[in-house]
């Protein structure tokens, strides 16, 4: 008989995000519910400086109000050419008014005159662990390129501009079964799974 899911809060409203997060747990048995679906509060100023900072700020803050065991997470795209934007304002590069494809868009035209070689990039995402007695940060790295258009239907965010160079194709033509195994998100969230089975 497979064991019931572990339940752990995660302080975000972005249903993507979510569903994919539940897709890396599901082989260890821990499932994530968004905070905002079982309690009523103001969303969480990302004030911080680093991923981490921000990540901790919402950790904490789900944990507050839910007396429960919560993670936060915060995640960007590095662009090489773009001394490293969007980086921690990816999700609000543009302004906040700007929908996915016109993120995407905006990335494309600035880097127009830059060759292939030249387009690397890496996805970064910061995974903050907080319950009664301390807290724990996460980290996963996929380093990448940055594609000349955007490609493929599948993911959110900027995956169809990602190129995963073993694949030479967008996290967005790849699917869901390859991102989930191979994507900074897996990465910082397997880490997080691993410590909580081996010590919580």
């Amino acid at each position: 008989m497979k064991p019931a899911s572990r339940l752990i809060y995660i302080l975000s409203k972005n249903s993507g995000k979510i569903k994919e997060i539940n897709a890396i747990l599901s082989s260890y048995s821990i499932s994530v519910r968004s905070l905002f679906q079982d309690f009523s509060f103001e969303e969480v100023a990302e004030t911080g400086s680093s991923y981490a900072e921000n990540a901790l700020l919402k950790a904490h803050h789900g944990f507050k109000i839910s007396e429960n065991i919560c993670i936060g997470e915060d995640s960007g795209l590095e662009v090489d050419a773009l001394d490293g934007a969007p980086g921690l304002f990816s999700a609000r590069f543009g302004g906040e008014t700007l929908d996915s494809k016109e993120k995407n868009k905006q990335i494309l035209e600035l880097l127009k005159k830059v060759p292939q070689d030249q387009r690397s990039a890496c996805f970064v995402c910061v995974v903050a662990l907080v319950w009664e007695k301390s807290e724990k940060i996460f980290e996963g790295r996929c380093p990448g390129l940055i594609s000349q258009e955007s490609r493929g239907s599948s993911g959110f965010g900027y995956d169809p501009i990602f190129i995963l160079p073993p694949y030479q194709k967008t996290f967005a033509e790849l699917g869901e079964n390859i991102k989930n195994r191979l994507s900074h998100r897996a990465i910082a969230f397997r880490k997080l799974a691993e410590f909580l089975l081996s010590n919580m």
